[in-house]
């Protein structure tokens, strides 16, 4: 990535074989973005979302049939997880099948009580069972329309957490604990609307 009068292209090396001991190689640009990055005191910082370390990979693979087709995981170490999609009777659709929304619903409420749990134990909050709820939304988020469908569509998630041993506020602030450190919830912010509510957990 350069930068020359004023603007950042990207240059990307391609190589060519033209014949088993010749090749040649051509360069292709594109304009880009400047590199974003957040000044603060005298230390630079990149752009989020680089990781420094990995853990661990999931994958899944979906096939043709997209919102009503099939996913499934693969790679190493996967749950044999294996789903027929089906969309929403909202959406057009029969049900009776999950969707993408459920399964991000069920992967960010697992994440979460994670979170929240860990984030009690190190902030001396000691805490019973807890249960999440996460709710996602798809709508519409403009109102332009291009041959009968919305121009933009997008997500929206409410998540309740229900903490027991403590009160509703002491429950919201580890609500709020758990949406700082959530590695969904980091995924999340900025882009889509995310509600965050913790109350007790009733007896």
């Amino acid at each position: 990535t350069k930068e020359r009068d004023g603007l950042w292209l990207k240059c990307t090396k391609h190589t060519f074989r033209h014949s088993p001991s010749r090749s040649f190689v051509m360069l292709s640009a594109r304009r880009i973005s400047a590199p974003v990055r957040a000044v603060l005191g005298r230390r630079q910082f990149s752009s989020p979302g680089a990781l420094k370390k990995i853990i661990f990979t999931s994958a899944a693979e979906a096939d043709g049939g997209a919102r009503e087709g099939n996913v499934w995981a693969i790679g190493e170490h996967h749950g044999n997880l294996n789903l027929k999609l089906e969309k929403h009777p909202k959406h057009g659709g029969k049900g009776g099948g999950t969707n993408p929304e459920e399964l991000l619903a069920a992967g960010y409420s697992a994440c979460f009580n994670a979170a929240l749990r860990l984030c009690s134990e190190k902030n001396g909050i000691k805490i019973g069972n807890s249960h999440v709820i996460c709710e996602v939304s798809l709508g519409v988020v403009s109102d332009e329309v291009t041959a009968g469908m919305p121009n933009r569509v997008g997500l929206a998630v409410k998540m309740l957490a229900e903490v027991e041993g403590v009160d509703d506020a002491t429950a919201q602030k580890c609500a709020e604990l758990a949406h700082q450190f959530c590695p969904y919830s980091q995924a999340t912010r900025g882009n889509i609307p995310v509600e965050i509510v913790g109350r007790a957990m009733s007896k």
